[in-house]
């Protein structure tokens, strides 16, 4: 295999006192760490269960997605949902067990007797899993959703803590609480963090298939000024940094989504060699070999990850963790960079 830089710089986390995200039965006075979370599946590499079990020593939580919400506030299953050898095995390594629900419909919260019946959906399959609570996803929700979507997280999250359940939302990023994408600004940042236990903000697809143009998928610059405006309305300690384990491959103005491991059979293949975005550090390999289409590939690797890790951790001392999409296909180091970043477990 080709040689890599891995810059990997040990990183001294202080973070201000609290409590964990805790399951039912254990204790909320733990000092609060540095807290890993996962999306499963989270790509089409059939390599993320592996890599869940390989690195259980730095995860702490896994978030199978497994779930949408219909119009009339009923909860459909995913492919795969649902798998018992999968929960037998998560439960026996001590994970937190929060099923993601995603794909939904608007209508599902919008109208109060639909919400109420979504809401006690989602409270019914938590206790018949018997899982740690569920993480929440929904996306793309037009601006005139904005105060319903609160309401229902605001009466999922006080059904769920009577029991003693967690509830977690991964929303939209921005830097202001009403920024030009409607889809960002219907989502009530103050209102959203104050209800849950853990606050997943989406910092990557800066650029994505969207983007004409080659460019870094999760620029530091940019998550810096996502979470100074977060700092504004929350408690950093339940905020998660979402992380990328992926890349896009532009070519003829189009982007595809790409895995490192795809990018290292290209360098190993015609003798290439990653180079760095210069503001964000990110891995950038140009294909520009005889018999293929010109390509550009923009990918995380463990080098670009511990440079962002480290800009963001001098900045945000008490940033309560991270949240990885992307499993299966990503840089192995990068698992080396996050042992390296955290300070103790989770609780």
């Amino acid at each position: 295999m080709t040689t890599r830089l891995v810059a990997v710089i040990l990183l001294v986390v202080i973070l201000a006192a609290g409590s964990a995200p805790t399951a039912r039965g254990r204790q909320d006075d733990a000092p609060r760490r540095w807290c890993v979370s996962v999306w499963y599946p989270s790509s089409e590499h059939p390599g993320g269960a592996q890599s869940i079990r390989d690195h259980l020593d730095v995860i702490d939580e896994v978030n199978p997605f497994w779930y949408a919400a219909g119009p009339d506030g009923s909860l459909l299953s995913l492919p795969g949902a649902e798998d018992a050898a999968r929960l037998d095995e998560w439960r026996d390594a001590g994970l937190l067990i929060l099923p993601t629900i995603a794909h939904a419909s608007p209508d599902a919260i919008t109208d109060p007797d639909v919400r109420a019946r979504h809401v006690a959906a989602i409270v019914a399959l938590v206790e018949r899993l018997d899982v740690d609570g569920i993480d929440i996803d929904y996306e793309e929700f037009p601006l005139d959703t904005r105060d319903a979507f609160s309401a229902f997280v605001e009466a999922l999250a006080d059904r769920l803590h009577t029991d003693g359940r967690l509830l977690s939302i991964a929303v939209h990023a921005k830097t202001t609480d009403r920024p030009g994408w409607d889809s960002a600004a219907a989502q009530d940042w103050a209102r959203l963090a104050a209800a849950v236990d853990v606050f997943r903000i989406m910092t990557y697809d800066y650029h994505s298939r969207a983007s004409r143009e080659p460019g870094p998928i999760g620029p530091p610059g940019w998550s810096r000024e996502v979470l100074a405006y977060a700092a504004t309305v929350t408690d950093l300690s339940k905020v998660r940094l979402g992380l990328h384990f992926y890349g896009y491959r532009w070519q003829r103005g189009s982007a595809a989504v790409v895995t490192w491991e795809s990018a290292q059979r290209a360098i190993d293949s015609y003798g290439l060699a990653f180079e760095r975005d210069p503001d964000s550090m990110e891995a950038i390999l140009h294909v520009d070999v005889r018999g293929l289409p010109r390509q550009t590939i923009v990918v995380a690797d463990a080098a670009g990850l511990a440079y962002k890790l480290d800009q963001i951790a001098a900045a945000f001392p008490d940033l309560g963790g991270v949240a990885i999409w992307g499993l299966g296909g990503e840089d192995p180091a990068n698992w080396d960079v996050l042992r390296e970043q955290r300070q103790g477990e989770c609780e």
